[in-house]
């Protein structure tokens, strides 16, 4: 049987965790928020600079490139926002009479 202060130790540890999960959490959202802004100037320059290059330009195969190794990049970032979209969806403790009584 654990003691009053054994109890307490976990309980601290446990909120601990909580909060770095939470701040994983807010830091991935911001920085995938950070990275789609970036990302749509750099799809939107290269989309431009495609109408304006010929396609037999090898400027052009590289530009290609850039946009799908840009597009790419914006799936990462997708892939981050639903990360953090989890935050919400944490499991919490309920009393069991509480749920009983629904």
């Amino acid at each position: 049987m654990e003691t009053w202060k054994e109890w307490e130790r976990g309980k601290s540890g446990n909120v601990e965790r909580v909060v770095r999960t939470d701040r994983a959490y807010a830091v991935a959202g911001a920085a995938a928020r950070d990275l789609n802004n970036e990302l749509t100037v750099i799809l939107s320059s290269v989309s431009d600079l495609l109408k304006s290059v010929d396609e037999g330009d090898p400027a052009h195969i590289r530009l290609l490139e850039l946009q799908g190794a840009a597009q790419r990049c914006v799936w990462k970032a997708a892939g981050l926002l639903e990360f953090s979209a989890r935050r919400g969806l944490r499991p919490s403790a309920a009393p069991l009479e509480s749920l009983i009584a629904e």
